[in-house]
């Protein structure tokens, strides 16, 4: 009875440093991968922006060639049918419908523009919720003190926390007004 008691006094203590250590083990690895996920998606939302700019800007000058063209090719055919004024016989050259300009074209371009925004805050999303959820990670009484006692947070939680908005939303936030949003207006 007295070994029994002794060897339960031995590996008691034995078996809490291993339940903390396996336990502090299990948090770091956990904390390292949530700041490595952060981390991706902040980089990851760098490159859905230029991968949305690029996308945006080729279009916009494939827009803006086929425009290009379809000027010079106006141009070309109402001076070489009408000669060098061709505008006075304008009226002759529209009801023959010479040249049209594919709407779809444009749509393209805003269907892209579109699906850029769309991406862009998906991946802002995503990385708003990863620090939100390591930040209750590390706010959380056991599992906060291991990770403090760590050195956690390893990255910089409120730079990465920044989001990207528009002049607009930051003027909205910082007056506490909404503005009517004219789609037309300059």
């Amino acid at each position: 009875m007295k070994t029994a008691i002794l060897l339960s006094l031995v590996l008691a203590p034995i078996v809490l440093i291993g339940s903390a250590v396996i336990y502090c083990v299990s948090v770091y690895n956990d904390n390292i991968a949530q700041e490595q996920g952060i981390v991706a998606t902040n980089e990851d939302m760098k490159n859905v922006d230029a991968s949305v700019f690029n996308t945006i800007k080729s279009q916009g000058l494939t827009v803006e060639k086929y425009g290009d063209l379809v000027i010079k090719a106006i141009e070309a055919s109402t001076s070489g049918r009408y000669g060098k004024n061709g505008s006075q016989a304008a009226m002759q050259w529209i009801q023959e419908q010479n040249q049209n300009i594919d709407a779809k074209i444009m749509d393209k371009l805003q269907i892209a523009i579109e699906a850029g925004y769309n991406k862009f805050e998906s991946a802002q999303r995503t990385k708003i919720d990863r620090i939100r959820i390591y930040n209750i990670d590390l706010k959380s009484v056991i599992r906060g003190s291991a990770s403090w006692v760590m050195g956690f947070p390893k990255i910089d939680l409120k730079d990465l926390s920044q989001t990207i908005v528009t002049a607009e939303t930051k003027k909205t936030f910082e007056t506490k007004e909404k503005a009517t949003i004219d789609p037309f207006a300059k």
